[in-house]
């Protein structure tokens, strides 16, 4: 039985279920912040050091790398959240205001150019150190299944912040 709001069962077309599917998880990614206080957000739960508010943050600045970095070729600056490791940490200024307001630009941002754009278009760069440049549908592909995995992740760090495990998906 599908879950509220998750796309169409009868869906055909692979490229639009897949952006349709990481437009789902990107909501079900913030929602797993709601009921949660500042302190909750910010606070890990996890031995690694990653809070739930830092999670989201990783998840915002992945979009931001994938498709307006590698996809689309824009020069990004990246002073703010700066390094990988950096990304995932909440400084004083990171208010989950702010962080949700993050991710909702570039999750969005994804999606229209998701949306907009052929899945066999090829990025405007390669990606890390090399000269391996994905198509759209790679892209899109790759950020759903982070997405879905971060789901579950923040699962995990709600029931060991508060002991929900029946959320909503």
């Amino acid at each position: 039985m599908p879950f509220a709001g998750e796309p169409p069962a009868d869906s055909t077309d692979t490229f639009a279920l897949a952006v349709d599917y990481l437009d789902w998880y990107g909501e079900v990614l913030l929602r797993r912040l709601d009921g949660l206080s500042p302190h909750q957000q910010t606070t890990p739960a996890v031995p690694s050091g990653w809070s739930a508010l830092g999670l989201v943050k990783h998840s915002a600045s992945v979009r931001r790398y994938w498709v307006r970095h590698v996809f689309a070729g824009e020069d990004v600056d990246f002073s703010w959240p700066g390094t990988a490791e950096q990304e995932w940490q909440i400084t004083t200024d990171d208010t989950p205001a702010r962080i949700r307001d993050y991710y909702r630009t570039e999750h969005e941002h994804s999606l229209c150019v998701l949306r907009r754009t052929a899945p066999d278009v090829v990025s405007a760069r390669g990606y890390g150190d090399t000269d391996v440049r994905p198509t759209l549908a790679w892209v899109a592909l790759h950020l759903l299944q982070e997405s879905a995995r971060h789901s579950g992740h923040l699962d995990i760090s709600r029931e060991l912040t508060d002991g929900s495990t029946h959320l909503d998906p």
